[in-house]
């Protein structure tokens, strides 16, 4: 109690700076995320960015180094925070088939959950094909980490018995992976055009069909 009766206020705690930059950093991926969402990576500056997460373009310079820095980082934060976070978690205890259909549940639901972010992950993928082919290798990195934890799978599932002894998982680590941009690309494009759940189903089934012993 004070002195005059009230109860004592707890102060936070002080934040070290490498706390308080990992915020900001933070802050500024999210800022990033959001812009990049409506108005695509060749159209945002770096003082949009600043401004949209409350600091300065500098302070963005100085944190990330170029926009193409902040662009590595951006992807970077997908990957750790949806391959890493969400995807490998998702097939926990899961073998075969249903780590596969586990994964595409997962993925196929940020479309609804956290779409803003998968907007963000299109509009760069697609820029790094043109505009932006100095992040190509960036992504070109994230799906061979994609399709090696897919194949890994079905490689799995394969010394189970849970999948067919004759696939390559390779090919169908592509394969598979493809269905699930496609998917993606035609949501994010038309948004509620089709039923997403359906076709969600509609790919698991054909999924088990293809890959089931």
């Amino acid at each position: 109690m004070s002195a005059r009766g009230a109860p004592a206020v707890a102060l936070a705690p002080r934040l070290s700076q490498a706390e308080r930059s990992a915020r900001s950093d933070r802050r500024i991926v999210r800022a990033a995320i959001r812009l990049i969402a409506r108005q695509g990576y060749s159209k945002t500056t770096l003082a949009q960015i600043g401004r949209e997460a409350g600091c300065s373009g500098g302070l963005v310079s100085h944190r990330f180094g170029s926009k193409e820095g902040l662009l590595r980082a951006l992807v970077d934060h997908i990957r750790i925070r949806f391959l890493e976070d969400q995807l490998e978690p998702s097939m926990a205890g899961r073998s075969g088939l249903d780590a596969l259909c586990a994964m595409l549940d997962t993925y196929l639901a940020e479309l609804t959950r956290r779409e803003e972010r998968m907007r963000a992950l299109y509009v760069l993928m697609g820029e790094s094909w043109g505009p932006v082919p100095a992040v190509r290798a960036a992504f070109a990195q994230l799906d061979e980490k994609f399709r090696a934890s897919v194949a890994e799978r079905i490689e799995e599932g394969r010394r189970l018995g849970e999948i067919r002894r004759d696939v390559k998982p390779p090919v169908e680590a592509a394969a598979f992976v493809a269905m699930l941009r496609g998917t993606a690309m035609q949501w994010l494009t038309a948004h509620g055009s089709f039923d997403l759940d359906g076709a969600r189903e509609s790919l698991k089934a054909a999924l088990r069909g293809r890959l089931a012993p």
